[in-house]
């Protein structure tokens, strides 16, 4: 598989504006694009997951600025903490709009997204 496109690039804006969005754009964006709703709650870090890990080569064609990478890796670690069989009541439609967790990944993704393109 080769260097990632401007796509893929923008698919990670995306992801991160999705990260940013209220709890109920969170719910309805999951609902459209995925049909399953609050049982694809988890969507919202993997698509994140996979475009960060794509986020070098991102930076060196200039699709992303690299003053976004420390924010961006402020919101991966936080995603990470939540992840892990002990925290699956973190990953319900529910949680969303309930827990801080996902509070701290919405403000974590929104100081991302004031330095993507």
């Amino acid at each position: 598989m080769g260097e990632p496109g401007a796509r893929a690039a923008l698919g990670f804006v995306r992801a991160v504006a999705v990260l940013a969005s209220d709890a109920e754009v969170q719910v309805a964006w999951l609902s459209r694009v995925f049909a399953s709703g609050s049982a694809a709650v988890d969507e919202l870090a993997l698509e994140f997951d996979e475009g960060y890990g794509q986020l070098p080569a991102f930076v060196r064609e200039n699709w992303i600025d690299a003053a976004a990478a420390p924010a961006l890796a402020d919101l991966d670690r936080q995603l990470d903490q939540m992840s892990g069989d002990h925290q699956r009541a973190l990953w319900t439609a529910e949680a969303l709009a309930t827990r801080p967790e996902w509070d701290r990944v919405r403000f974590l993704a929104r100081a991302a997204l004031i330095l993507l393109p």
